[in-house]
């Protein structure tokens, strides 16, 4: 390990360099000024090199103790604010938390304001991935729709999903709908990753989509919800997914009492059960419907 010659006097030098007064930083770091005299002192010794001209009642740093009083200062604060940050999280307990992406970005993060309220003990750490959940990954708790994504986890069931048509104002204006039956020159934004939407909401509401255009296929939900924003065609997403769109106008459903249902969401649960998990699981469980 390197020696550092400066660590055992830099506060006394860094703040008898800001206030200029060997005095002063005495009072500051309750010492007398005799011993932050002899902290700097040593500490020009140690490093060959005079960092402050002494006058009768004053003291000035010289242009190399100019130079390390800036590089000081900085780890001085970086000390601080990293000491305020081990502080501030002393007491709290980590949780994490693997999820959906869409569902993370349009559900769950909007909601974790009013958990973090209710529980500022508990810190969430949220990674996010699709498919089958990894066991080999660090985490808590899991949440997953499909049970083929379940790797055999325990879940409870937490979330209904419901889905809706969806398209844009100015989409519906050129374009419109008057029943289900009526989709025929419709383009069909599809999800490859849901393909199950479109599939259920044909399956419900029977169509003429066998004579539309072909259809527009994208990745992921975002990725569809976005398109019907654009007016590029209709699509089948969950509502938790677009609410905030159709409150604001940005999409429109054609007919928003007609949903179909897609599955639910899960909480799937691992090794760990303490009141951490316990809370969170809880908080979960009360949007249930």
């Amino acid at each position: 390990m390197k020696k550092i010659h400066s660590l055992p006097h830099l506060s006394a030098f860094e703040a008898a360099a800001r206030l200029g007064s060997f005095s002063a930083a005495a009072d500051e770091l309750f010492l007398t000024t005799g011993a932050v005299s002899r902290h700097i002192r040593s500490l020009e010794e140690q490093l060959g090199i005079t960092l402050f001209y002494r006058g009768h009642k004053s003291v000035r740093l010289t242009p190399a103790g100019e130079n390390f009083s800036r590089t000081a200062s900085r780890v001085i604060s970086e000390l601080y604010a990293a000491e305020s940050a081990l502080k501030a999280s002393a007491g709290r307990q980590r949780l994490v938390v693997h999820s959906l992406p869409t569902f993370t970005m349009h559900w769950l993060m909007p909601k974790l304001a009013a958990f973090n309220e209710i529980h500022p003990e508990v810190a969430i750490d949220i990674t996010t991935s699709t498919g089958a959940v990894d066991r080999n990954t660090p985490f808590d708790l899991a949440i997953r729709r499909d049970p083929a994504h379940f790797s055999g986890l325990k879940a409870i069931p937490f979330l209904q999903e419901e889905s809706l048509l969806v398209c844009s104002q100015s989409y519906l204006r050129a374009m419109p709908v008057s029943a289900p039956g009526t989709l025929a020159g419709h383009t069909a934004i599809r999800i490859r990753a849901r393909e199950d939407l479109w599939h259920s909401w044909l399956n419900t509401y029977p169509t003429a989509l066998d004579a539309s255009p072909p259809p527009l296929t994208l990745d992921h939900t975002f990725a569809a919800i976005q398109a019907a924003e654009d007016g590029l065609g209709l699509a089948v997403v969950p509502y938790l997914f677009c609410a905030k769109h159709l409150s604001s106008g940005r999409l429109v459903s054609p007919f928003p009492a007609l949903t179909i249902r897609t599955g639910a969401y899960s909480l799937l649960l691992r090794d760990r059960d303490d009141e951490v998990v316990r809370k969170f699981a809880a908080w979960l469980q009360a949007f249930q419907v």
